[in-house]
Protein backbone atom coordinates (compact mmCIF):
# COMPACT_ATOMS: atom_id res chain seq x y z
CA UNK A 1 0.00 0.00 0.00
CA UNK A 2 2.53 2.56 1.11
CA UNK A 3 4.67 1.49 -2.28
CA UNK A 4 1.36 2.96 -4.33
CA UNK A 5 1.18 6.18 -2.46
CA UNK A 6 4.66 6.51 -3.00
CA UNK A 7 4.00 5.57 -6.86
CA UNK A 8 1.12 8.06 -7.03
CA UNK A 9 3.02 10.67 -5.36
CA UNK A 10 6.16 10.67 -7.69
CA UNK A 11 3.78 10.21 -10.91
CA UNK A 12 1.87 13.29 -9.83
CA UNK A 13 4.87 15.41 -9.06
CA UNK A 14 6.52 14.72 -12.27
CA UNK A 15 3.48 15.60 -14.09
CA UNK A 16 3.07 18.76 -12.22
CA UNK A 17 6.79 19.60 -13.10
CA UNK A 18 6.50 18.65 -16.90
CA UNK A 19 2.72 20.63 -17.35
CA UNK A 20 3.77 23.35 -15.32
CA UNK A 21 5.04 25.55 -18.25
CA UNK A 22 1.46 25.23 -19.92
CA UNK A 23 -0.03 26.23 -16.80
CA UNK A 24 2.26 29.55 -16.34
CA UNK A 25 1.93 30.46 -20.08
CA UNK A 26 -2.11 29.38 -20.78
CA UNK A 27 -4.47 29.39 -16.85
CA UNK A 28 -1.72 31.43 -14.97
CA UNK A 29 -1.09 34.14 -17.85
CA UNK A 30 -4.66 34.68 -18.11
CA UNK A 31 -4.87 35.31 -14.76
CA UNK A 32 -2.23 37.75 -14.93
CA UNK A 33 -3.76 39.20 -17.58
CA UNK A 34 -7.49 39.78 -15.60
CA UNK A 35 -5.34 41.01 -12.64
CA UNK A 36 -3.31 43.47 -14.64
CA UNK A 37 -6.67 44.99 -16.48
CA UNK A 38 -8.34 45.33 -13.07
CA UNK A 39 -5.59 47.10 -12.04
CA UNK A 40 -5.48 49.83 -14.92
CA UNK A 41 -9.07 49.56 -14.55
CA UNK A 42 -8.74 50.86 -10.65
CA UNK A 43 -6.18 53.33 -10.92
CA UNK A 44 -7.86 55.01 -14.14
CA UNK A 45 -11.11 54.90 -11.89
CA UNK A 46 -8.81 56.45 -9.19
CA UNK A 47 -7.43 59.50 -11.63
CA UNK A 48 -10.29 59.85 -13.48
CA UNK A 49 -8.11 62.04 -16.12
CA UNK A 50 -11.01 61.47 -18.71
CA UNK A 51 -14.24 63.55 -15.97
CA UNK A 52 -11.34 66.12 -15.14
CA UNK A 53 -11.32 66.91 -19.44
CA UNK A 54 -15.27 66.63 -19.34
CA UNK A 55 -15.15 69.45 -16.53
CA UNK A 56 -12.70 71.43 -18.46
CA UNK A 57 -14.84 74.27 -19.24
CA UNK A 58 -16.64 74.29 -15.70
CA UNK A 59 -15.54 77.00 -13.01
CA UNK A 60 -14.63 76.06 -10.39
CA UNK A 61 -16.10 77.25 -6.45
CA UNK A 62 -18.61 78.89 -8.71
CA UNK A 63 -16.24 81.85 -9.64
CA UNK A 64 -17.96 82.72 -12.87
CA UNK A 65 -15.80 85.99 -13.39
CA UNK A 66 -13.39 86.06 -16.52
CA UNK A 67 -10.48 85.61 -13.35
CA UNK A 68 -11.85 82.47 -12.03
CA UNK A 69 -13.11 80.70 -15.02
CA UNK A 70 -8.99 81.24 -16.39
CA UNK A 71 -7.32 79.67 -13.28
CA UNK A 72 -10.02 77.26 -13.69
CA UNK A 73 -9.68 76.18 -17.08
CA UNK A 74 -5.70 76.22 -16.34
CA UNK A 75 -5.84 74.66 -13.21
CA UNK A 76 -7.31 71.05 -14.79
CA UNK A 77 -4.97 71.44 -18.15
CA UNK A 78 -2.37 70.93 -15.52
CA UNK A 79 -4.24 67.93 -13.74
CA UNK A 80 -5.60 66.59 -16.78
CA UNK A 81 -1.95 66.15 -18.06
CA UNK A 82 -0.62 65.26 -14.69
CA UNK A 83 -3.09 62.55 -14.04
CA UNK A 84 -2.78 60.86 -17.83
CA UNK A 85 1.07 61.03 -16.77
CA UNK A 86 0.79 59.06 -14.22
CA UNK A 87 -1.80 56.88 -15.25
CA UNK A 88 0.94 56.49 -18.65
CA UNK A 89 3.65 55.59 -15.92
CA UNK A 90 0.99 53.20 -14.21
CA UNK A 91 0.44 51.44 -17.67
CA UNK A 92 4.03 51.07 -18.24
CA UNK A 93 4.72 49.64 -14.77
CA UNK A 94 1.95 46.97 -15.54
CA UNK A 95 3.83 46.42 -18.72
CA UNK A 96 7.01 45.74 -17.03
CA UNK A 97 5.66 43.23 -14.59
CA UNK A 98 3.63 41.51 -17.58
CA UNK A 99 7.09 40.89 -19.23
CA UNK A 100 8.62 39.80 -16.25
CA UNK A 101 6.10 37.20 -15.78
CA UNK A 102 7.27 35.87 -19.21
CA UNK A 103 10.63 36.08 -18.47
CA UNK A 104 10.97 34.51 -15.01
CA UNK A 105 10.61 30.54 -15.97
CA UNK A 106 13.61 31.23 -19.06
CA UNK A 107 15.20 33.05 -16.49
CA UNK A 108 14.84 30.44 -14.03
CA UNK A 109 15.41 27.72 -16.76
CA UNK A 110 18.96 29.24 -18.08
CA UNK A 111 20.37 29.56 -14.34
CA UNK A 112 19.63 25.75 -13.41
CA UNK A 113 21.12 24.74 -16.78
CA UNK A 114 24.20 27.28 -16.40
CA UNK A 115 24.34 25.37 -12.29
CA UNK A 116 23.83 22.05 -14.07
CA UNK A 117 26.77 22.97 -16.29
CA UNK A 118 29.31 23.76 -13.85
Amino acid sequence: MFALVLQRLGLQFILDVVLFPVWWYKGGLRRVLIALSHSLQDTNRSLAPGLWLKHIFTPMYGQTDIQGRLMSFFMRVVNVIGRSIALLVWLIILFCLLCLWFGIPLFLMYMIVHVLSI
